[in-house]
């Protein structure tokens, strides 16, 4: 028996190859337990237990998908039993919206009202932002990085990260092996990209002076914060009505964002607008 993979069954990650030779074991004392399930000509659910069959030269045993959403069985059987972190199911997530978006040529079964992501993510159990980040490391990550989430060596958020740099940095940060140095890295680069995509952020408030890090990505941040009330036309003068007026003071998850800025609001208030080191010597 020669079968497939349906591209379902593909979105979940493989075995590590303990778990797999564990598998192989218990196929080879006790046989195959669990039926493998076909969808369409291939393989739904059970590719591990084909392949464990293979290996024991044991004759798989096969059953037909009888349900009306393969989404949500090969999530039920799937992502409970093998205990994926929320990262690796956000990346499973972009695997199945993928599928759902696009509907192929053959396919007899194709459900005429596709699930939405936000109905994968429920069954999944993340967040819609989570499966944006997944997205863009599938989208931007070299296969390294994406192989890395979905082994559940790397969180989605960490590797959305390293995702916006070039491929080449990312294969240089994936080589550090200490995660501290590796997370140093990462914000270094993203600093240096910023500014580059910023034309620069200033880094000569002291001359001579190198500056740290975490305070070069702040001004570089905070330039894109003043950047972007200048592109919806706010000025300085006029920053604090238009933030009264134009704000739904109503939305409590908005409220609460901003709640927590207000300490460091107040403390970029009391700076001096005019340090020692930038008056002119008299």
């Amino acid at each position: 028996m020669n079968l497939s993979f349906h591209p379902l069954c593909l979105s979940l990650p493989d075995m590590t190859p303990d778990a797999f030779k564990a598998l192989v074991d218990d196929v080879r004392r006790n046989g195959q337990l669990r039926d493998i399930v076909l969808y369409e000509g291939m393989i739904l659910d059970g590719r591990h237990r084909y392949r464990a069959c293979l290996e024991c030269k044991t004759q798989p045993r096969v059953v037909e998908f009888s349900g009306s959403d393969p989404v949500a069985f090969v999530i039920s059987e799937n992502v409970a039993r093998r205990h994926l972190t929320e990262s690796q199911r956000a990346m499973v997530a972009t695997q199945l919206s993928s599928w759902e978006r696009g509907k192929p040529s053959n396919s007899a079964t194709w459900p005429n009202k596709p699930q939405k992501q936000s109905h994968v993510a429920e069954l999944l159990g993340v967040s819609s932002r989570t499966i944006r980040r997944a997205s863009e490391v599938r989208k931007h990550g070299t296969a390294q990085l994406v192989t890395r989430v979905e082994s559940g060596d790397l969180t989605v958020t960490e590797a959305a990260k390293i995702a916006q740099l070039g491929k080449k940095s990312q294969e240089r940060i994936l080589g550090i092996e200490d995660r501290q140095e590796q997370r140093k890295e990462v914000a270094k680069a993203l600093s240096i990209s910023q500014g580059r995509k910023n034309h620069g952020p200033r880094t000569d408030f002291i001359e001579s002076v190198e500056q740290a890090p975490w305070l070069v990505t702040f001004m570089a941040r905070l330039e894109g914060l003043i950047q972007c009330a200048v592109n919806a036309g706010v000025d300085p003068a006029t920053l604090r009505d238009r933030l009264m007026n134009e704000t739904n003071w109503n939305d409590s998850r908005f409220a609460e964002r901003y709640g927590r800025t207000v300490p460091w609001l107040e403390a970029i208030g009391r700076l001096p607008k005019e340090p020692d080191w930038a008056r002119p010597s008299v």
